[in-house]
């Protein structure tokens, strides 16, 4: 029998490739990319900085992690 710790755990691996496949399909992205202010690559939602990393990592992401996340949560619930 499964248990609950079993379940939450699918649960989350399920919302996760999910979130994965969105990132990999343009739904965090733009074709206009970040926002450039002062040369500086920047979240089109809050204005913050990205950093290089993220911008390396996820080409023409336009959010940094906490916005993104914050989308991830609003699209998965």
């Amino acid at each position: 029998m499964t248990d609950i710790l079993d379940m939450a755990t699918e649960v989350e691996r399920l919302q996760r490739e999910a979130a994965i496949a969105r990132a990999r399909s343009g739904t965090l992205r733009s074709a206009g990319g970040p926002q450039i202010i002062d040369g500086i690559a920047c979240c089109r939602e809050c204005g913050e900085p990205i950093p290089a990393a993220r911008l390396a990592a996820v080409p023409g992401v336009f959010l940094c992690v906490d916005c993104a996340g914050r989308q991830e949560q609003r699209a998965v619930y």
